[in-house]
């Protein structure tokens, strides 16, 4: 069987864990058993791979959200831990819900849905094998959805934003700003709080203007949506929706002295012309931790976040594209991902 089938149109510590619903003690937050980018302990050291099945909504070569979830899987294939297969394309319920049905009943032993419009399709199959482990991923709320078979993870979306919107106000000329996000969704609004927050501390005068792309793979919708806020004056544009950062950044090149934050990937070339830097995920730190507790027997019942102090959220080095990118953004940001980190910081509140 091909490890791709394409259907449809065509962390310095481990990640936080939390215990989730059913368990005794789920009240407790608790860190993982694995380290990221260590030797791997336990039982997972000594076991033969475990088949896993990812299922991401989008292309994995959309160099951000679904891509990371790849490289995660990749990575843990080359240290002997997993044997994967992909689906992508996989946001239609109606599409995959039959193919996690598949994985559970083919001899999988983990199955990942990568994407909140897998949460609720993957509860329901879960509920039908419970010998199979299984993975849900969305907003805040999911980490009241484990049970004994399923885990969450979810990120820190105010965090992300907060540090985008640093970066955003610290650039010259930042006096408008432009929102391009995917679904309205509030795990989504939650980033864009957080922004405004950032943008407030390091240019309280700027404006912002918000609009939403309405998934987060419509290239061309995101191009229109960046090019009518460049329009409106946005010289800085940031982009909060994965595969659409394409779009955002394609429509920055083209109207000449507009950066953006948030483009993630090479975005066909445009990632180093325009972008200034971005706040990515990293799967491997939580995945691994999934591959652990199901070789050693301890799956289940835990929700996962990911975040600046687990390296789960990772600031990409600042990119100076131009003068308007101050000589000593690096140190402001290298000092505030160490203070947010740390605790030493706190988000501030609107």
């Amino acid at each position: 069987m091909n490890r791709w089938i394409r259907l449809g149109a065509t962390v310095l510590a481990p990640a936080m864990v939390i215990a989730g619903c059913g368990d005794d003690d789920e009240n407790t937050a608790t860190t993982a058993a694995t380290e990221a980018g260590g030797d791997t302990t336990g039982a997972a050291a000594t076991a033969d791979p475990i088949r896993v099945g990812l299922l991401t909504p989008g292309l994995t070569n959309d160099g951000s959200f679904n891509q990371v979830a790849l490289e995660a899987m990749e990575r843990l294939e080359d240290e002997g831990l997993v044997e994967f297969e992909v689906r992508e394309e996989m946001a239609d319920p109606a599409t995959s819900e039959p193919v996690i049905r598949e994985f559970a009943a083919s001899g999988f032993d983990l199955v990942i849905g990568h994407g909140i419009e897998l949460g609720e399709p993957v509860l329901r199959v879960a509920s039908e094998f419970p010998d199979v482990n299984f993975t849900i991923s969305g907003g805040a709320d999911v980490v009241d959805k484990p049970t004994e078979n399923v885990e969450a993870w979810t990120y820190d979306f105010s965090q992300q934003g907060y540090l985008s919107g640093f970066v955003a106000g610290a650039l010259e000329g930042s006096d408008t700003v432009g929102i391009v996000g995917g679904p309205q969704l509030p795990f989504i609004e939650a980033a864009h709080a957080g922004f405004k927050l950032g943008i407030a501390d390091t240019n309280p005068s700027a404006s912002v203007l918000e609009v939403y792309a309405g998934n987060f793979d419509d290239v061309q919708k995101a191009n229109e949506a960046a090019t009518g806020l460049i329009s409106q004056g946005a010289t800085v544009l940031y982009c909060s929706g994965d595969g659409i950062c394409n779009g955002v950044a394609a429509a920055a090149d083209a109207a000449g002295d507009v950066l953006t934050i948030g483009v993630r990937g090479e975005a066909g070339g445009l990632g180093e012309k325009v972008n200034v830097a971005s706040v990515d995920l990293d799967m491997y730190p939580t995945f691994q931790s999934y591959v652990d507790r199901t070789i050693s027997g301890e799956f289940g019942n835990e929700a996962y976040i990911s975040g600046l102090a687990n390296e789960g959220l990772v600031l990409t080095p600042v990119n100076p594209v131009n003068e308007r990118v101050p000589a000593d953004l690096q140190q402001q940001v290298d000092q505030l991902v160490a203070d947010l980190a740390s605790g030493t910081k706190q988000l501030p509140t609107p």
